[in-house]
């Protein structure tokens, strides 16, 4: 599990971004579009309402006055005039000072604002319908007349709509560009960093190669530049330690081997009562030997290790057919029968390892096949395309129980013929890590026995 991977949802550096300049964005377009109402309706209200008091001061003009007699003349003719107003619905009245009907509409009623001495509008429902009212009061020697006219809003609705259509379709496009716009922007802003991301992600822990910077922001190039200072010195750190590892595995081996010929040599000059006691020391020396060459191939082979310059061409039947030598002597002193199989398989890797890993694949089959074995090293193309190193051997085999165990370092299953290490199997199992191989266990067959396979990725 990653110790920086947290299940929480984090607020993104692009979700930023886009909530700091598209909410603004779309709190002006909330106010472009109340300002485009009031813009389309008002002129349109005000136009109609010219009209509609200019309607009230002409049906004004149809009353006369006779001393206290109030009378409109309103012939057929005119009043159709003056109701006639396209889709909408025209409603007027004359009330005289007592507040009786003298012509119109008996239900639409003055209201207080009459007492203004010009057209005065208002907003109404007569007959379950909106309408806009014009009242105006006429003086007389008699009192106050008032005369009303009414319509609905069916009219004016409709062109302050269309007014608001157009000024609004063009304010939305170009708000709805902008925000396009800038979504694209901070896209292509955050790019780099999203590449350099997925740059970071793609790598094996082993890759310590520097840092494409590209086209970084240069808000970031500091982050940017101290993570690539970071890996520069992880290189240079675990370039110092391979370096000493090379120096103290020379230091080690020249030693060890002298000791393990004088011991043979003196064992040769004892007396038989001696012998067997220098013998054992020798084969102690011999196992300490390779006990020191596991270690330090184990820390070669380790994720601080850098091999991509190291990466060239191998073909693993080359590769078994170069090392077969070296073990058919151990091979016939246990009286094991010792099988190569190489089929030509190319694979991008550093050889040193790639010989290591076969090399701890062939020793651990011959430490636990018994006298009078077989073991099987081949090299091919499996049917997936990918091609492999497999060792197969007709020992006791691995118990399925301990098959999550047997690449650690140090296990050795409960009664293991020998005297290994532990570390065999701990060694393929880095190598394969280093070149993103895939290990694959399984019985050799009905009789027993083991066969590991290791499947590289194919040359490219």
């Amino acid at each position: 599990m990653n110790p920086y991977r947290s299940d929480r949802p984090r607020q993104t550096l692009r979700r930023r971004l886009l909530v700091f300049l598209l909410a603004p964005l779309m709190a002006l377009l909330a106010i472009s579009l109340a300002a485009d109402y009031h813009i389309a309706f008002d002129p349109a209200n005000e136009a109609y309402d010219h009209a509609l008091a200019d309607d009230a001061v002409a049906l004004a003009g149809r009353v006369h006055v006779q001393g206290a007699a109030v009378t409109v003349d309103l012939p057929p003719a005119a009043e159709a005039v003056l109701r006639s107003n396209g889709s909408d619905l025209e409603f007027l009245a004359v009330r005289g000072p007592d507040g009786r009907l003298l012509a119109g509409d008996a239900d639409l009623r003055p209201g207080a604002e009459t007492s203004a001495p010009r057209p005065v509008l208002s907003n109404a429902i007569l007959r379950g319908k909106p309408v806009r009212k014009a009242s105006y009061r006429l003086d007389t020697p008699g009192g106050p007349v008032t005369v009303i006219v009414a319509e609905t809003t069916r009219e004016r609705q409709r062109t302050g709509s269309k007014i608001l259509v157009a000024m609004v379709v063009p304010n939305v496009l170009l708000i709805l560009a902008a925000l396009i716009l800038v979504y694209i922007g901070v896209r292509s802003g955050v790019a780099p960093l999203a590449q350099l991301s997925e740059e970071i992600g793609r790598r094996s822990p082993h890759d310590l190669s520097p840092l494409p910077k590209g086209d970084i922001p240069g808000e970031v190039e500091p982050l940017v530049n101290a993570m690539a200072a970071l890996i520069d010195d992880l290189r240079a750190a675990a370039l110092a330690q391979q370096s000493f590892l090379a120096n103290a595995a020379h230091q080690l081996k020249t030693p060890l081997a002298a000791l393990q010929t004088q011991l043979e040599l003196t064992a040769a000059e004892l007396p038989r009562e001696y012998r067997r006691r220098v013998v054992n020391l020798r084969d102690a020396t011999q196992r300490l030997g390779h006990l020191v060459h596991q270690l330090l191939a184990l820390a070669r082979s380790g994720p601080e290790a850098d091999i991509a310059h190291e990466r060239r061409p191998v073909d693993l039947a080359r590769l078994l057919q170069e090392n077969a030598s070296v073990w058919y002597d151990r091979a016939l002193a246990r009286d094991i029968d010792l099988g190569f199989e190489a089929e030509a398989a190319g694979v991008d890797g550093a050889e040193w390892l790639l010989r290591e890993l076969l090399a701890n694949l062939i020793d651990n089959a011959l430490q636990y096949t018994p006298p009078g074995g077989r073991v099987t090293a081949r090299s091919g193309t499996g049917e997936d395309g990918r091609p492999f190193i497999e060792v197969e051997d007709n020992g006791p085999g691995i118990p399925e129980t301990e098959h999550p165990r047997i690449f650690e370092r140090f296990y050795r299953a409960a009664g293991s013929p020998g005297a290994g290490t532990g570390l065999g199997l701990a060694i393929v199992k880095e190598v394969a890590d280093r070149h993103d191989a895939t290990i694959d266990l399984a019985d050799a067959g009905p009789r027993g026995g083991a066969r590991i396979r290791v499947s590289f990725l194919p040359r490219r």
